[in-house]
C-alpha cells in the first residue's frame, strides 16, 4: 500500500490492544456475557474464534471527526478482537485489507500478542462487518462481523517459517458469529483518529512508507525494518521490506550518503556498498541490483529521515540463476532514532597493510600551500614521531568533488600526487600509479573529506622497493 502501510495498519491494531489491556496477566471479576436465550445483551461483544466461544471482558470503541471508527473487544483471558472501518454508518463494510481498502480486522491470541492473524487479501484473508445501528448523537453502535484471518508463522526469533518449497507457512483464524451490541464509544475531535480507542494525539505520528513494483506487481510489504549496522569501520542503513510470501527487497545505503541521485553497486556488495537486493522467496539466492539508481530527496541522520526513489534490475551476481526481475517506482521513506555522525579522522592510511595514523601526542599534521606555475598548490603533511611522513598534494583553487589520478610529480600545478618516506630515510617514494577521490569540499569554510590510494615507488631507482598505501583518507580544514 503506498499511503496507507500494512505495517502501520498492524500497528494501529497493536495500539488498540495496548490502550485497552496494558498487560498479559487473566483478568477478574464479572463481564458481560451472551444471554443464553438468545438474547443479545447491550455493552455485549461476542464471536465464535476457531470453534470456541469468545465474549469480550471490556469493549472499547472510538469515533473521530472523520468518522474513522474503531473497536476492540478483549477477553478474560486477553486474547482480543479489532475492526475498523470508514466512514462510519449503517450499512456493510468489506474488511478484506488490499491496496485500497484500510478496513480491516485482527485477532490477537495470547501466545504472539505482537503478530495477529489479519484481514490480509494477499494471503487468503477477508471479511465482513455489518454496522446495525449508529446512535450519532449518544455515540452507540451496534453491528455484526465475521472474519478470516492469516499471518506468517514464526520461530522463536521472529523469523517467517518456510515449507519444504521455501513458501512461508501461512496460519488462518475464522471469526465467525461476531455481534457487538449497543457499545459506548468515545468521540475524538481530531482528525486522523490519535491513539486508536483512546483520546487521540495532536503530535502527528511519523509513519514509515514503502512501496515499489516487481514486473509490474506490488511488493506489499508486510514487515518494514531500519536498521543501522557497523561493517568494518562502516554504518550502514538497511531498509527492508517483506512481504507476507517472504519476498524480500532491500536497500543498503551507507551512512555517509546525502540528497542527490546515485548509481547502485552491480553485483556483488561486500555490505558496506549502495545497492538493492531482491528475493522472491521461490528457493534461491539473493539477487542484486545490475544496474540500478537512487534518489535521495531527504537524507538527515541526525533527525532520523531518509526518504528516496529508486529502481533497479535483479538479476544473480553469480550468473547462476537467469532470473531477470524489473524492480520500478520505488520510494520509501523511514524514520529511526537519530544518530550523530561518527566523529572523523583528521588523516589515516594503511602502508604495506599496517596502520599509519597521526595520533600520538608527538606526531604532527599540518598543511601548507605552494605556488607552482601560478596555481595554488596544497600539500597536506602527516608525520609520526619515528620520522614516517606521507604527503598529499592537489591544486586547492581549482579542485572540485570527483576523482583524479595521481601523477609523480607536480609540474604544471594542476596535477594531485602522493609522497611517502620511510623512517629514517630522506629518500621519497612517489605515487605511481595512485588516485585522490574528492567527496566533499567547500572552498568558502575551507571543509575538504578526501580518500586517497597510491603504489609509491622511488623515481630515482635508488630503492626498489614497492609501498603500498591503501585506505587512506582525511577530513580537514584547509583554512
Amino acid at each position: 500500500m503506498k499511503k496507507l502501510q500494512l505495517f502501520n495498519w498492524i500497528l494501529i491494531a497493536f495500539l488498540a490492544l495496548q490502550f485497552t489491556s496494558c498487560t498479559y496477566e487473566p483478568l477478574e471479576g464479572q463481564f458481560p456475557q451472551q444471554d443464553t436465550s438468545g438474547e443479545i445483551v447491550p455493552g455485549s461483544f461476542t464471536a465464535i474464534v476457531n470453534g470456541v466461544a469468545f465474549t469480550a471482558a471490556f469493549t472499547t470503541a472510538s469515533v473521530n471527526v472523520d468518522g474513522d471508527f474503531t473497536i476492540t473487544g478483549v477477553s478474560a483471558n486477553n486474547t482480543a478482537i479489532f475492526l475498523t472501518a470508514s466512514p462510519l454508518a449503517t450499512g456493510s463494510y468489506d474488511l478484506t485489507l488490499n491496496g485500497t481498502n484500510t478496513n480491516g480486522a485482527s485477532y490477537f491470541d495470547v501466545q504472539s500478542p505482537t503478530n495477529p492473524f489479519i484481514t490480509l487479501a494477499e494471503t487468503g484473508g477477508s471479511g465482513n462487518m455489518n454496522i446495525t445501528s449508529y446512535n450519532e448523537t449518544d455515540l452507540i453502535v451496534s453491528g455484526a462481523f465475521s472474519f478470516v484471518g492469516t499471518r506468517a508463522a514464526l520461530d522463536a526469533n521472529g523469523d517467517p517459517i518456510v515449507d519444504s518449497n521455501g513458501d512461508v507457512i501461512i496460519q488462518n483464524a475464522s471469526i465467525t458469529q461476531g455481534v457487538f451490541n449497543d457499545i459506548q464509544m468515545t468521540f475524538d475531535e481530531n482528525p486522523g483518529g490519535g491513539e486508536p480507542g483512546g483520546g487521540g494525539s495532536e503530535d502527528p505520528v511519523d509513519v514509515d512508507e514503502f512501496f515499489a513494483l516487481v514486473d509490474g506487481q506490488e511488493h506489499v510489504d508486510l514487515l518494514l525494518e531500519t536498521t543501522l549496522n557497523t561493517v568494518g569501520d562502516d554504518m550502514i542503513f538497511k531498509v527492508e521490506a517483506q512481504t507476507a510470501t517472504g519476498s524480500m527487497m532491500r536497500i543498503d545505503i551507507p551512512f555517509d550518503m546525502g540528497v542527490g541521485t546515485f548509481d547502485m553497486e552491480d553485483g556483488i556488495s561486500d555490505g558496506t556498498k549502495l545497492i538493492g537486493i531482491y528475493n522472491p522467496n521461490i528457493g534461491g539466492e539473493n539477487l542484486s541490483s545490475n544496474p540500478g539508481s537512487i534518489t535521495f530527496t531527504q537524507f538527515d541522520t541526525q533527525n532520523g529521515i531518509i526518504a528516496a526513489t529508486f529502481s533497479f534490475t535483479a538479476r544473480d551476481p553469480l550468473g547462476e540463476d537467469t532470473s531477470v526481475y524489473q524492480v520500478t517506482q520505488g520510494s520509501f521513506t523511514v524514520y529511526f532514532e537519530g544518530t550523530e555522525p561518527p566523529a572523523l579522522i583528521p588523516f589515516k592510511a594503511v602502508i604495506d597493510g599496517a596502520d599509519f595514523e597521526p595520533s600520538g601526542a608527538n606526531d604532527t599534521l599540518e598543511v601548507t600551500g605552494q605556488e607552482i606555475n601560478g596555481m595554488n598548490v596544497t600539500f597536506i603533511i602527516a608525520t609520526l614521531e619515528n620520522g614516517r611522513t606521507m604527503k598529499i598534494g592537489f591544486p586547492s583553487d581549482t579542485i572540485i568533488p570527483g576523482e583524479y589520478p595521481m601523477s609523480t610529480e607536480v609540474a604544471n600545478g594542476d596535477q594531485t600526487i602522493g609522497l611517502y618516506i620511510r623512517e629514517g630515510s630522506s629518500i621519497e617514494f612517489v605515487s605511481n600509479p595512485g588516485v585522490l577521490i574528492i567527496d566533499s569540499y567547500d572552498q568558502e569554510t575551507g571543509d575538504i573529506s578526501a580518500r586517497f590510494n597510491f603504489t609509491a615507488t622511488n623515481p630515482d631507482g635508488v630503492d626498489p622497493t614497492v609501498i603500498q598505501i591503501t585506505e587512506g583518507e582525511f577530513n580537514l580544514n584547509l583554512l
